[in-house]
């Protein structure tokens, strides 16, 4: 236990020294077990995304992802060869689509994950059912969530550290940050008459992002105005006439959805006053980088930023 919190506070300190960032020791181990705590042998304790306690391994060899951005983020650390098993979704890089499937999110195969014999199962979902199916069958379960782009950055170093694949983290870690300065700085230099209102489209009902998704976050940081930005909640299902009363000047869409659409978001009714609709500011956005909270989260951040300003990128 005392060499695990000795290499967790080399690593923070890695992370204030490299990036700049400081993340307290609390988000990586928990510090206040009480010393007569039954602590299982060679694991210790660690609180995730849904304040559960967690006795996970200290060095896991056998690991499942139950979420394709965990899935990018080990292959980005080097962690490829401790995975074992990932969903259906996990489609990236191509070499995951070679470890065995497990089923889906929330319908994972336990007779699969039982054959794969895993120390640790990463997860990432707020579907809490999956997470207490799991647990009940005695898996080391630990959940990763985030609500900001810098919680993803952040959740980059958290699964290094768990999967002991630390020291290349924090290098991931900082090229993110790098990346996504080099974004920030264009568009803090935007005067508040220049920033775009816009929304992000999750699906057809409108189902969109709220103040609580990354997306949100997303916006923000590419310099526009999240017209939605005023609801708490990540995905907020909105009206028609909520939107054509906000009058957006651009609309993001994701792709896969948008291929189950009922009708082209310019064709429905009353949007024929959008600005957006008006002046065909309508984007496609790729799933796979834009929903995913994991290593690509930074080039969905770009490709948002050069639909908004484009000029600012000449």
């Amino acid at each position: 236990m005392r060499e695990k919190n000795r290499v967790i506070m080399i690593f923070v300190i890695l992370i204030i020294g490299v990036t700049g960032i400081t993340y307290g020791v609390s988000i990586f181990v928990i510090n206040n077990i009480s010393e007569k705590s039954i602590i299982p042998p060679n694991t210790y304790p660690f609180k995730d995304s849904m304040n559960r306690v967690v006795y996970v391994p200290i060095d896991p060899q056998r690991i499942i992802s139950t979420a394709p951005a965990i899935t990018e983020a080990l292959f980005a650390i080097g962690a490829e060869n401790k995975l074992v098993g990932r969903t259906t979704y996990c489609n990236y890089p191509i070499e995951a689509e070679s470890i065995t499937s497990i089923g889906g999110f929330s319908t994972p195969n336990l007779e699969i994950i039982a054959s794969l014999n895993p120390d640790l199962i990463l997860a990432s979902t707020t579907n809490s059912e999956t997470i207490v199916l799991l647990e009940n069958q005695g898996y080391t379960i630990v959940n990763i969530l985030a609500e900001t782009l810098d919680e993803i950055i952040r959740n980059m170093g958290i699964i290094g550290n768990l999967v002991n694949n630390w020291k290349k983290s924090v290098y991931l870690m900082h090229n993110m940050l790098v990346e996504m300065e080099k974004i920030t700085n264009k568009t803090t230099t935007l005067n508040t008459y220049q920033k775009i209102d816009c929304y992000f489209e999750i699906w057809e009902t409108p189902m969109v992002a709220g103040t609580k998704s990354f997306i949100h976050d997303m916006i923000i940081k590419a310099g526009a105005i999240n017209i939605f930005g005023d609801l708490d909640f990540e995905h907020p299902i909105i009206s028609h006439e909520n939107v054509i009363s906000r009058d957006p000047d651009v609309i993001f869409i994701s792709e896969h959805s948008a291929s189950w659409y009922s009708q082209d978001v310019a064709s429905r009714s009353g949007y024929d006053i959008v600005n957006a609709c008006i002046n065909n500011r309508i984007y496609q956005c790729f799933d796979d980088i834009y929903l995913r909270p994991g290593p690509r989260i930074i080039n969905a951040l770009e490709n948002m930023t050069r639909y908004l300003y484009p000029n600012l990128f000449i």
